[in-house]
């Protein structure tokens, strides 16, 4: 049974990396899709949005019938959906190709929520749940090193080539599952689909136990989101540097975002401070960041404080996600962890729209987040403290 638990994790820790792996290739091309296409960063930001739309609505379904006929079976569906996405927008040259493509994309984009419960799936305990989380994340994040330096790298061959390289990926992660990966949902159930998202976020968020982490998720996210996606189209206007650039930078916080998790989050974070200092540390510091990012302008000293962000960043999914996996029905962890994503597809629709809004009519982007930020704050302090006490 351990040696199926362990190849499993192994077999999704992968198939999670080449997914984020294509996605941080995606990140400095934006500044040469916005010439290629001959569109603003507004325009360019849509397909962000787009795809974070598209994801909102298909990942709690995604999730619920992974809870129903196993999660193999949606994992393929969803890597099909990505290799059919890039290869449409890798030969046509037209821009709403480029949207529709995307819109694909987040419309079989479920397979985070599915990685993420089958994770639940294989860990017994909460502290091997949250270790687990946070090495899925570590894997994000080594795909963000190699993901950024990979498109930068291909870039030079054409604005097209890392989507064709994408392709590629998402055709070796379909062999991978059908091949290798052992199916772990072992408890099926048989239930009714839930068709709407809206429906099934309403659901939870009436939960009083978990609404409040689900809330304070989502306003940290989008506070991030904010600037995340369009950081490469932020640093080309601010301060003239290339697509290149923002994948070389991306690459080296994905370092440490790797070093955080996979050395820090259980040996430190998780045995130093309780799930309420977390929290505490987490929220304040992320504001403190934000603000010192909106009146700081040396190129050098944001890269500091961007270097200092991403640690306290990579904290949000693992200490989230098991918090609230704690109350889930053993039977409903695909919905849960899809209504999860769903949440997160929410905060990068909303934060890419804004933040393309606010560049393009020169309004500080982090100020505007550390103001967002300040929302999850206040529930912080005045209801998952007294939730988390009760534990």
């Amino acid at each position: 049974m351990s040696k199926n638990i362990n190849k499993s994790k192994f077999i999704i820790l992968l198939v999670g990396f080449l997914d984020i792996l294509g996605i941080g290739i995606v990140i400095p091309t934006l500044p040469d899709l916005a010439a290629h296409y001959g569109v603003s960063a507004h325009l360019i930001s849509y397909g962000i949005t787009g795809y974070a739309l598209a994801a909102f609505l298909a990942a709690p379904i995604l999730g619920q019938i992974s809870d129903v006929i196993g999660r193999k079976k949606v994992l393929i569906v969803c890597v099909i959906g990505s290799f059919l996405s890039a290869f449409m927008i890798a030969i046509s040259p037209v821009f709403i190709f480029f949207l529709i493509g995307r819109i694909i994309n987040g419309l079989t984009g479920g397979n985070i929520s599915v990685l993420q419960a089958i994770i639940a799936d294989i860990s017994p305990t909460k502290q091997e749940r949250s270790a687990n989380m946070g090495m899925l994340g570590a894997l994000f994040g080594s795909a963000f090193i190699v993901g950024p330096l990979t498109g930068a790298a291909l870039l030079h061959f054409g604005v097209m080539v890392p989507y064709w390289f994408m392709a590629a990926l998402s055709l070796i992660e379909i062999f991978v599952i059908i091949f290798a990966y052992s199916e772990t949902n072992l408890h099926q159930v048989t239930k009714k689909i839930i068709y709407n998202p809206i429906k099934q976020i309403i659901t939870y968020i009436r939960k009083p136990v978990v609404n409040s982490f689900i809330v304070s998720f989502f306003i940290l996210l989008t506070g991030f989101a904010l600037y995340q996606s369009l950081l490469s189209l932020y640093l080309t206007k601010e301060y003239g540097v290339s697509g290149s650039f923002s994948g070389y930078l991306m690459a080296g916080t994905g370092i440490i975002m790797v070093l955080n998790q996979v050395f820090l989050l259980k040996r430190f974070w998780l045995k130093k401070f309780s799930l309420k200092q977390l929290l505490y540390i987490l929220n304040f510091g992320v504001l403190v960041v934000f603000i010192l990012m909106s009146i700081v302008h040396p190129l050098p000293w944001f890269i500091s404080l961007f270097v200092l962000l991403v640690p306290l960043q990579s904290l949000i999914q693992p200490i989230y996600s098991s918090e609230i996996m704690e109350h889930a029905d053993p039977n409903a962890k695909g919905q849960l962890m899809g209504v999860m994503s769903s949440v997160q597809s929410m905060s990068m629709f909303v934060g890419p729209l804004l933040g393309g809004f606010l560049l393009d009519h020169n309004i500080s982007i982090f100020m505007v987040s550390a103001i967002i930020v300040c929302g999850s704050i206040f529930l912080v302090m005045t209801k998952i403290r007294h939730v988390i006490a009760k534990e």
